[in-house]
């Protein structure tokens, strides 16, 4: 009968040794899950406070402001003053023709002129008064004058000499800098032929295109550092300020960007084209 009673009082204290056991470690597991958790909750915050990464694309240098300066008569190029990379000032000579035959008609109508001018004082003299006073002479008179004389035929003729005369000098159109000179000495050019180009260093913009999702990035007034491929140590600050509402069949847009000081940027220079964080 005693063995009876002492049996399930020693299976009593057995189960209760291992119920105090169980208590440390539970208590050790939640406070590894809770740390997790903090560490879990911390990490999704610090990501959450970082920026996104700066966006970058290759883009290419455009001159805005350009001429290309052309023959506006056929002769023979008789000299050429400039070559590519040249600094000129608006008027400036940049080829010249052989106007011989310009200068001589220049002349020759100069002569006609002074021709003209004696037969309109004898016009004048005929009609009863004196061409040393021609402030006298009615008007109605003078012009009747300047007709039978040929006077304003021979200034019509050269004025228009003149101006050919003219269009044999080819002179800047503003002040820049001289790229693709064509033009040779010697060669015979044609109406319309280039001379050279010559583009304003201090209008430059910046083309690029980005994938249609990246648009909310680039709004027009969007600050961009521009880069040269061939010199990373010069940065250059520009803004958007044309984006081009197409998107072609790759899904991406083309967008413009104005340097704000070019200096050193050459037209069709690629460059790389990042955003401003």
């Amino acid at each position: 009968m005693q063995k009876r009673i002492w049996i399930p009082f020693t299976i009593v204290l057995l189960l209760t040794a291992c119920r105090q056991q169980s208590h440390p470690n539970d208590s050790q597991d939640t406070r590894i899950s809770s740390d997790t958790v903090s560490q879990a909750m911390g990490a999704r915050q610090a990501s959450d406070s970082i920026s996104p990464p700066s966006f970058q694309t290759m883009g290419k240098v455009v001159a805005t402001q350009y001429a290309d300066v052309k023959f506006e008569i056929s002769l023979p190029v008789l000299r050429v003053m400039v070559h590519n990379g040249d600094r000129v000032r608006r008027g400036q000579l940049l080829a010249e023709q052989d106007a011989t035959r310009q200068t001589n008609a220049v002349e020759q109508y100069q002569r006609e002129i002074e021709q003209a001018n004696l037969q309109m004082q004898d016009v004048i003299i005929s009609q009863g008064y004196d061409p040393e006073h021609i402030g006298n002479v009615p008007q109605r008179v003078r012009h009747i004058a300047e007709v039978k004389s040929g006077l304003l035929l021979a200034q019509n003729k050269l004025a228009a000499a003149r101006h050919e005369l003219n269009t044999t000098r080819v002179t800047a159109p503003f002040d820049g800098i001289v790229a693709n000179v064509t033009a040779r000495a010697g060669q015979l050019a044609q109406v319309g032929d280039i001379v050279c180009r010559v583009i304003s260093p201090q209008q430059m913009d910046v083309e690029f295109r980005i994938m249609e999702a990246d648009l909310s990035r680039f709004a027009v007034g969007t600050r961009l550092q521009v880069v040269p491929v061939g010199d990373e140590q010069a940065v250059y600050d520009a803004k958007v300020t044309e984006v081009n509402p197409i998107v072609d069949e790759q899904g991406t847009v083309m967008l413009r960007a104005h340097v704000a000081t070019p200096h050193q940027l050459f037209d069709g220079m690629h460059v790389t084209v990042s955003n401003v964080q």
